[in-house]
């Protein structure tokens, strides 16, 4: 987050971001940041972090570090439900209770998702205690430039790479795409449901056209200090 709301703000006064992710009016609307455009227009983004994109094959630190995977994940189920009629019907199995949850691909209201691939070097241990800073922060409605300030000294970045879309477009681009541009499912299990999230290959989404590279963008954003 603090990466890509400086890349947002490198050229601009920072007040034209407004970042609403802990904002519980925007939850359901799957709206992290509102950017302010000219003639009073507004861009809504929902950002997505991905961290499967890490140089070496062989390293893999969930959530910090992981071999590239070459995939956009477009989460279609949010939660598919476990609990489920022990009787088939028409090839499925009926949900007993809870309704499955479509995933935010059809139901995030934002303008454009923001997906954000970024493999840290960093241990969990060294960043935490800046993450409790941050959320004190935000619970107290307080400025969080100071400590995202000291975060981006902190930080150890092996890989990153931005892209971003019209999530409207998009969507209509997933209807009809062929079907050599997808490469099954990534599921995410949970106790009571299982998260789906169909799998793009990340060069044919962005030479398509639906999405656009920004490249890396820490090295724009980092101090000047320092040298990863």
């Amino acid at each position: 987050m603090t990466v890509v709301k400086r890349y947002l703000t490198r050229d601009k006064d920072s007040r034209d971001l407004r970042d609403v992710h802990s904002n519980p009016e925007f939850y359901d609307k799957g709206i992290d940041l509102v950017l302010n455009l000219p003639n009073a227009q507004k861009r809504t983004i929902d950002l997505k972090v991905d961290s499967y994109i890490g140089s070496d094959p062989s390293r893999k630190i969930r959530g910090l570090c992981n071999p590239d995977s070459g995939f956009i994940l477009l989460e279609t189920i949010s939660q598919l439900q476990y609990d489920r009629s022990r009787n088939s019907t028409n090839g499925t199995l009926p949900v007993r209770q809870k309704a499955d949850v479509p995933g935010w691909f059809f139901t995030s209201s934002a303008d454009e998702v923001y997906y954000y691939f970024l493999a840290l070097l960093n241990t969990e241990n060294q960043l935490n205690p800046l993450y409790a800073e941050y959320v004190e922060l935000v619970k107290g409605n307080q400025s969080t430039d100071e400590v995202e300030n000291r975060l981006l000294r902190e930080l150890r970045v092996d890989r990153d790479l931005l892209v971003s879309f019209s999530l409207s477009e998009a969507r209509a681009w997933y209807d009809a795409a062929p079907e050599t541009v997808f490469h099954g499912y990534a599921p995410a299990p949970n106790p009571s449901y299982l998260t789906l999230s169909k799998r793009v290959k990340r060069d044919l989404f962005i030479s398509n056209g639906i999405g656009k590279s920004h490249g890396s963008i820490f090295s724009l954003v980092k101090p000047k200090s320092v040298s990863r």
